[in-house]
């Protein structure tokens, strides 16, 4: 598929131009590392790119997600924005874990004025769609089955083979840019089968993802072998390496897209150069391959459910849960009836069971040696921690006769 190009200049005007950055996780002060950086980005995009009609940002604004680090972001914003075209974001999952996500929500609403978790707009006839998280899981994402029906709907609207859309999503997909390969461990969306069935009937679209912070220029930094054009952004904050290990430096993208071509060049923002190793040109229309989802070996994790064996149960019996979906952080615990599991009152389980001690992501758990009293209780399948819910099943349990 698609190999490393390298950009020469270019003659034709481009109908559009505009910034991809990502995972600033700017900090309380302003003197912050982290926030110099970011800091230090705004200014060299401006020296760049002033005709540039949009900073793409994807997730993970903030370090910890701390209404002070928020406000750290939004001064930054004011201070340097003249010069600079508009901003656009979208949440990582630094900026929503560890706390309630409605919170978290409106931080991230008065901070950049954008109230929605995913949403769409167009720009010189070109189609931005911006994902995100609606659960405060620790390291991924999860998009409800309303947002990828919006998605699937959006990427039908106005659709043309030669004219790409281009949608922003903080965690990568399984098995595809850099960082989201199994040997380094896998922290993405956890609808990734769906996402990727969506993709795959829209070929022509480009996807910027973030999370990973792997430098511009490592293996698989551009991905088209299936589903769509995908790109990983790194970090302004600091990147990662394909040796595993961290390493400083602030970079992104720079996008210009033409009538049968997108041209997206890495750029290392202190360093104020372009990044040879990560230059690329895209042709329209794309011709990503075909896929069959009945065998594609990278069709196997999806939206999590589980059942359960039965729905009443005596003290002494064992409860089985089948369940599909798991990552190795996962669990399932047992609750009182209508319990509320959240990062900022926590509710220790009665009995719980990791997955990272069984079979993923599909298999089957059994709760034994419960003895639980007569009553009302829940099932609940928890994501990366212990009091996030994904989804949850109700049962009962009788006297024993």
């Amino acid at each position: 598929m698609e190999e490393f190009i390298h950009v020469e200049q270019q003659d034709e005007k481009p109908n559009i131009k505009f910034v991809v950055i990502t995972d600033t996780h700017v900090e309380d002060k302003i003197e912050g590392k982290y926030s110099q950086n970011f800091i230090q980005a705004l200014q060299d995009i401006r020296a760049t790119s002033p005709d540039s009609q949009g900073i793409m940002h994807i997730g993970d604004m903030t370090n910890n997600g701390k209404q002070s680090e928020f406000e750290t972001m939004a001064q930054i914003l004011k201070d340097h924005k003249e010069g600079l075209p508009p901003f656009y974001f979208t949440l990582g999952n630094h900026d929503v874990r560890w706390a309630d996500f409605d919170t978290q929500m409106s931080y991230f609403t008065t901070s950049t004025g954008i109230d929605k978790k995913y949403y769409d707009f167009w720009l010189s006839d070109y189609h931005f769609i911006f994902l995100g998280t609606e659960i405060g899981l620790k390291d991924s994402s999860y998009l409800s089955e309303t947002q990828l029906e919006w998605l699937d709907l959006m990427l039908s609207e106005h659709e043309e083979a030669i004219k790409p859309s281009f949608i922003f999503v903080h965690q990568p997909l399984k098995h595809t840019v850099s960082g989201s390969q199994n040997k380094f461990g896998w922290h993405g969306i956890r609808q990734d089968k769906e996402l990727k069935t969506i993709l795959a009937k829209h070929p022509q679209t480009i996807v910027f993802t973030g999370h990973t912070h792997w430098e511009l220029g490592s293996a698989n930094t551009m991905y088209n072998s299936k589903y769509a054009t995908m790109f990983n952004a790194a970090s302004t904050a600091y990147l990662w390496t394909d040796e595993d290990v961290e390493k400083a430096g602030s970079q992104g993208y720079f996008v210009e897209v033409y009538d049968h071509k997108v041209v997206v060049k890495g750029r290392d923002f202190l360093a104020k150069t372009w990044i040879e190793a990560a230059a690329y040109s895209v042709a329209l229309p794309s011709l990503i391959p075909v896929v069959d989802p009945k065998v594609d070996p990278d069709l196997t994790l999806g939206n999590p459910t589980m059942q359960i064996d039965k729905h009443a149960y005596r003290t002494r019996d064992l409860i089985e849960v089948t369940y599909t979906g798991a990552l190795r952080e996962d669990a399932f615990g047992i609750f009182p009836r209508g319990a509320l599991p959240s990062e900022i009152k926590p509710i220790t389980p009665i009995a719980h069971i990791k997955t990272n001690s069984v079979s993923q992501p599909d298999g089957k758990i059994i709760f034994t040696d419960l003895n639980l009293p007569a009553g009302s209780y829940d099932i609940i399948y928890l994501g990366e921690t212990l009091n996030t819910e994904l989804t949850r099943i109700s049962f009962e349990v009788i006297p024993e006769d």
